[in-house]
């Protein structure tokens, strides 16, 4: 299992930029929007964090109220989003940001993280530590800004996500993220929706890009909530499995190849019991279906296995 690098690091320090950076240094912060009264303040507290290096906020809105207006007003490039999707948001403004851009920051529009933190997660980036930094919401959480139910789900993708590619993630569903530029170009990003989030995740290990995670604040958000918790949710983890059983089969075939075996062997045990009660054996059926259980449990397995193989030889691993 890859250890995800837990960065413990002084808070006072989200206060100030890295005093070995300078304006040379380009920092572009990503923030999809919707309705989002507190953009201003966002992007204003972004800029105040990072007024020590040279500094591009990309705004992508698709609003019907005046959050496009405040965002230019704070200082922020605003792209219309013509298609939906929190996927679709990220990949457009990923493709504004300047070329020359060392650090992409990605942070929602709602004010629940912090803008002020965000050096703890560029720090790593720019110290050499890390391609990908994620903020752990769960570190610093307000009591009632997450709700119970979305806390589980989170709980659930990320175990799920930790299971299926050998990671020790906290946080996977987090927003406050940091990448490296030259990391980001590397990733093949599909999804339009809410489990665009885990895709980042899961093609970075894939590609061994260094994933780390800091812990940050999370509070109740300003305006309505976009993400619907069950829809999101049954679609973040139909990717995950779908990812894994394009890059990681075994991950999935094991699991089903030994059910299957358990099957054939309950099977068994029964004709077994049968046979020491009686003497006799009636069950031929489950004789049969035990032993059709057992070695199409094993077919499976073998076929896993070939497969990771396979993948494992064509991505030269």
């Amino acid at each position: 299992m890859q250890t995800v690098q837990q960065v413990t690091v002084a808070r006072q320090r989200a206060e100030e930029p890295e005093a070995s950076a300078g304006k040379e240094t380009k920092i572009a912060v990503v923030i999809p929007t919707m309705n989002e009264p507190a953009v201003g303040k966002v992007i204003g507290e972004a800029r105040q964090s990072l007024k020590g290096y040279a500094l591009e906020v990309v705004v992508v809105d698709k609003s019907v109220d005046d959050t496009p207006e405040k965002a230019t007003e704070a200082g922020a490039r605003v792209i219309a989003q013509e298609r939906s999707g929190y996927g679709d948001a990220y990949v457009l403004g990923f493709g504004h940001v300047p070329p020359d851009t060392k650090v992409v920051v990605t942070i929602d529009g709602d004010y629940t993280y912090d803008p002020r933190e965000i050096s703890l997660l560029i720090d790593p980036i720019l110290r050499g530590d890390a391609d990908l930094v994620l903020g752990n919401r769960f570190a610093h959480m307000d009591r009632g800004a997450m709700a119970l139910r979305n806390r589980f789900g989170n709980r659930v993708i990320t175990g799920t996500i930790n299971l299926l590619f050998g990671l020790r993630l906290k946080d996977s569903q987090t927003g406050f993220r940091a990448l490296r530029a030259g990391a980001l170009r590397q990733l093949e990003l599909e999804s339009d929706g809410m489990p665009f989030a885990s895709e980042m995740i899961i093609d970075a290990h894939r590609k061994g890009l260094h994933i780390a995670e800091v812990p940050v604040s999370y509070r109740r958000r300003i305006g309505q909530a976009k993400m619907k918790a069950y829809r999101d949710g049954s679609l973040i983890i139909g990717l995950v499995l779908l990812m894994a059983q394009r890059y990681n089969p075994l991950t999935i075939f094991l699991p089903i190849g030994l059910l299957t075996m358990l099957g054939g062997i309950v099977l068994w045990a029964i004709v077994i019991q049968e046979w020491l009660s009686t003497g006799t054996i009636n069950r031929l059926a489950s004789v049969a279906g035990g032993t059709l259980l057992f070695l199409t449990g094993v077919q499976i397995i073998i076929f896993g296995v070939l497969t990771s193989i396979i993948i494992s030889v064509r991505s030269g691993r």
